[in-house]
């Protein structure tokens, strides 16, 4: 008895090939798995999770708004800027106080990227003030960190940026 794998029903040429496809299989190395890797990972991470409470002032005292909520908003509000697309959006929290956001943008070429970076946090403070109450201390550029993490010369919002 053989412990090749249909060993039994094929002939010595037959295991013989075989054993030359399993042995090419086995050493060939796709060039572009790491492409796969990359996109596999960007997707995980931006995969819809469970998200921490953040705490928020109502009139009837104080309330927890899920961070996905709060993205949402922002992501919403963001969207009138025809120069960028908001890639990602992280809420940072301390415990269950929103301390402030990563904000990840695709720009268009040529796009100042100081004065777009300023009407984000505004936006982002003014959005977060509305949800949330108000925003102590206030949004600054430490707080509310604008990364561009994608140029296009073309519109950003139909370019793909996996």
């Amino acid at each position: 008895m053989t412990s090749e794998p249909g060993g039994d029903l094929l002939d010595p040429e037959g295991r013989a090939m075989l054993r030359s496809a399993a042995s090419a299989l086995s050493t060939h190395v796709d060039e572009r798995w790491v492409e796969v890797a990359d996109a596999l990972v960007s997707r995980a991470l931006t995969t819809s999770r469970p998200s921490p409470p953040v705490r928020a002032s109502a009139t009837s005292g104080s309330v927890l708004v899920t961070e996905q909520v709060l993205v949402s908003h922002l992501r919403a509000s963001m969207d009138p800027f025809p120069e960028c697309e908001t890639v990602a959006i992280t809420i940072e929290t301390d415990g269950d106080s929103c301390t402030g956001a990563v904000i990840a943008l695709a720009v268009r070429f040529g796009t100042e990227l100081i004065p777009l970076a300023d009407r984000v946090r505004a936006v982002v403070e003014d959005q977060l003030g509305r949800l949330l109450g108000p925003v102590v201390p206030p949004v600054t550029v430490s707080s509310v960190h604008v990364h561009v993490d994608d140029v296009t010369r073309g519109d950003p919002k139909l370019d793909v940026h996996d």
